[in-house]
Formats: structure tokens, C-alpha cells, sequence
């Protein structure tokens, strides 16, 4: 089992799904979590029964004053900072001509632009005790393309270039940055798009089913790979993206191929 005994950690996107169960698994194998989202009732809700080692921040992400504070708030509290994972996200699903150039900007503004100053902010701190692990909640959507998906998969390329670039720069610092790409993830992310989605649940159900492991990704199989990641099991290993999708990336499973 990974023990994460005295280290402290920053959640992002930690009021509901997979943010909220990587904060409760931190708790679990002995961290001090702090968790942090825009949703403050329940980003409370998640904590609050965590007891002494969970409290809660406010955090918008793509505000930098935000991150100052809650990384202040950090130093203050619990005088380290050794883990630092970056989940929040925001979806869009659409064509380029039903894509805004507002709404593509939002997402970079969260799934890229709040990472990078993510990062900066921890940097002081992590510098000063020459070790951390940065971990971001990318997507395989990070690693191939689909269609419908030019705003969200652009953010997530992105985070893997910060990513990669980071971890270089970093590594003699004794900082860690690597990815976790999942298939899938918080499902409620989807709601505005339930209706269009099961007009096409055979397509839907197709992509998942083609897998070498088909069906949707566990949660659970996500927060182990984030709970690697940002342990000191992984303690020589930068710049990695660590796909959790049953096989999407490998290629399309073909099941009259296993008949020949």
C-alpha cells in the first residue's frame, strides 16, 4: 500500500468526482489534504468529514491572486507543500463552427493556463525543500485526436507540453511533473451534452467497447495512478504520461481479428 504519512497535499477540482475521491485516498494513506474548487458548499461537504488532516480553499484556478492565497494559506497551515494535483477541468463538446471563440478560450484558461500557475505558485516552496511532485489530471484526449473535440483536446496537448517542458526544467529542483491520462473521468462533466449523447449510444458504446479492457474507466484505477504518481514509489519518474483507458491508446481492438 502507498503511504503518503507527513506529506501535505493541494487538490484541485476537489468538490465532486474523481478531485474528490484523490482527496479522500490522500487522507486515507496519511496526507494532509487541502482541497480546493469554485463549488465552496461542496468542496466543505467532501472535507469536512475527513476531519483534522482535510480542510478546504477557495480556488479559481485561472485567477493567479487565487492561487497566491491558497498557497499561503498552505505554508501557514502546514509549513510544506509536497504534492501538488492539478484536476480541475472544464469540457466542451462541439464542432469548431459550434465553438466559440470564448468558450475555447475558457478551456485553456482552465485545463492549461490554471496548471501553469499552478505550478508557479508552489515553485517557492517546493524549491526551497528540494522535493515535489506535481501531478496533472490530463485525458486521452491529450494523446489522440477526435472529433468534437478541438477546444477540450487542444487544452489538454497543451498540459502535457507544460508538463513535459516543467519536468526538464524542474528535476534538479528534486520536482517531479508527470501526467495521468484517463478515459473518461467525472461523468457529471457530460450533463449538458446527456440528451445529444444518447441520440448516438451506439457510437458511444463503441468507442469504450473496442478497448483491450473494454467499458468505462474505474475511478479507482485514476486515483491509483494519481496516488503513484505523486508518492515517493515514483521517486524517478518525470515527465511520463501514464494513460488509465483499458487500451484506448494502444489501438482498436477488432473482435473478429480473434477468430482468424
Amino acid at each position: 500500500m502507498i503511504g503518503m504519512q507527513g506529506k501535505v497535499a493541494l487538490v484541485t477540482g476537489a468538490a465532486r468526482g474523481v478531485g474528490a475521491r484523490i482527496a479522500e485516498r490522500l487522507v486515507e494513506v496519511g496526507a494532509k489534504v487541502v482541497l480546493t474548487d469554485i463549488s465552496h458548499a461542496a468542496g466543505r461537504a467532501v472535507a469536512d468529514p475527513l476531519g483534522e488532516s482535510a480542510s478546504y480553499e477557495p480556488l479559481d484556478v485561472t485567477l493567479e491572486a487565487d492561487w497566491e492565497r491558497a498557497v499561503d494559506t498552505v505554508a501557514a497551515t502546514h509549513g510544506r507543500l509536497d504534492v501538488l494535483v492539478n484536476n480541475a477541468a472544464a469540457l466542451h463538446i462541439g464542432t469548431i463552427e459550434r465553438t466559440s471563440p470564448e468558450t475555447f478560450r475558457r478551456l485553456q484558461d482552465v485545463n492549461t493556463l490554471g496548471p501553469f500557475l499552478g505550478t508557479r505558485a508552489v515553485l517557492s516552496m517546493m524549491k526551497a525543500q528540494q522535493s515535489g511532485s506535481i501531478v496533472h489530471v490530463c485525458s486521452i484526449d491529450g494523446l489522440i485526436g477526435m472529433n468534437g473535440l478541438s477546444a477540450y483536446a487542444s487544452s489538454k496537448w497543451g498540459l502535457r507540453g507544460l508538463a513535459k517542458s516543467s519536468a526538464l526544467e524542474l528535476g534538479r529542483d528534486g520536482i517531479r511533473v508527470n501526467t495521468v491520462c484517463p478515459a473518461g473521468g467525472n461523468q457529471e462533466m457530460y450533463g449538458p451534452w446527456y440528451e445529444q449523447l444518447a441520440s448516438i449510444r451506439e457510437e458511444t458504446e463503441a468507442y469504450s467497447n473496442n478497448r483491450g479492457i473494454p467499458g468505462s474507466t474505474p475511478i479507482e484505477s485514476i486515483v491509483n495512478a494519481v496516488l503513484y504518481l505523486a508518492s515517493d514509489a515514483s521517486a524517478n519518474v518525470t515527465g511520463i504520461d501514464l494513460p488509465v483507458d483499458g487500451g484506448t491508446v494502444a489501438g482498436r481492438f477488432m473482435a473478429g481479428f480473434n477468430t482468424l
